[in-house]
């Protein structure tokens, strides 16, 4: 199978998970095999709960597809960030050494591999008895909008799951289509727990996006790498983080929208687009010091939904400017929002084939 045809199947497949999907940052299509099944039963023994992928390591036999396999192995399940499972009352104490368990997912495309990758859902993970160790959803609290104009956007938002194209919908320069189509994903910056650049960070579902804004700031959180930003109002323009990762940056509030300016990003090799989200499509897409993005946040109405809308450009790496389009949806304002603590050796574990 070519890169291109693999990258054609969502890397969103990897777990339909707490918020109704999962977060990854690897392609999970290269490792694992989303066209079949895999059902691992077994006794648990270790359970590594990590960010950005938590693993459990169970002894235990296998239907691969209908084929039964009864010789007792020892698989490795890869699945969902910690910081997401946390919200649905998973913990470092859920898999305890020696439970029997069952578990359903997709298995490595190497049969002699065994390891397998589990959605992060009810119906995926099951105790000694049948029942549904992942079966709560947390988000149904009652949400309340926080008041007009740019008041509007202050509090806690979800992005939604976006499915990846067959391509990248960048159009790419000769250098950009380059770093595309050679993209390998043990060179991914993914692997160093360097965070996803704007504004393809705030295409990662499943984490938490958190508005605040006073008179002369705004301040934009995500829970994915724990990325904070904070843009003057008053005119001026300012790094929007202390160490300088995402730009050099100036807001404005325009008709109750909020609206930021940044440029002066160092240069990335998954600065345009990380391979699980839309811009990347399957592959990671560098970026330059030209990028610039201009961003817009504005609330709808009723309050409960927020449409962000922003326009890349980097002539490096881009012929034409990018613009893209997503609406989120409120959560209440005491949904909890857990650490997101980068563990490097995890982070890498998607790569090591």
């Amino acid at each position: 199978m070519t890169f291109r045809a693999r990258i054609a199947f969502s890397v969103g497949v990897l777990a339909v998970a707490v918020f109704g999907t999962a977060h990854a940052h690897h392609s999970v299509t290269g490792s694992f095999d989303t066209t079949r099944n895999i059902e691992i039963t077994g006794e648990v023994v270790e359970w590594r709960f990590r960010n950005p992928h938590t693993l459990l390591v169970v002894d235990g036999t296998a239907v691969n597809d209908s084929k039964r396999d009864d010789v007792k192995r020892r698989w490795e399940i890869e699945s969902s960030a910690a910081a997401g499972l946390r919200a649905q009352g998973v913990d470092e104490k859920t898999f305890v050494t020696g439970t029997r368990i069952t578990v359903k997912g997709i298995p490595h495309r190497n049969p002699t591999t065994y390891r397998a990758n589990a959605f992060a859902s009810a119906g995926s993970f099951f105790d000694a008895n049948g029942k549904n160790i992942f079966d709560s959803n947390p988000f149904n609290a009652r949400v309340t909008p926080t008041g007009d104009g740019s008041q509007g956007l202050v509090g806690l938002w979800s992005p939604p799951f976006q499915p990846n194209p067959a391509t990248t919908p960048l159009s790419l320069t000769a250098a950009g289509r380059q770093a595309w189509e050679g993209y390998d994903q043990k060179r991914s910056p993914a692997n160093t727990c360097e965070p996803m650049s704007i504004p393809d960070i705030y295409n990662a579902p499943t984490y938490i996006v958190t508005i605040e804004i006073a008179d002369k700031q705004a301040v934009v959180k995500n829970q994915a790498y724990k990325v904070v930003r904070t843009i003057p109002l008053d005119g001026s323009e300012a790094p929007a983080d202390p160490k300088q990762q995402f730009g050099i940056v100036r807001g404005r509030i325009d008709n109750g929208a909020l609206v930021i300016e940044s440029r002066g990003y160092p240069a990335s090799a998954w600065g345009l687009g990380a391979a699980t989200q839309i811009q990347g499509a399957g592959a990671d897409v560098p970026s330059s010091p030209q990028k610039t993005v201009v961003e817009r946040f504005s609330a709808s109405p009723d309050g409960l939904k927020l449409t962000y809308e922003y326009t890349v450009q980097d002539p490096v790496y881009l012929t034409a400017p990018f613009t893209h389009r997503v609406e989120w949806a409120r959560l209440a304002n005491d949904t909890p929002i857990y650490p997101y603590d980068c563990d490097v050796e995890s982070a890498s574990q998607f790569s090591r084939d």
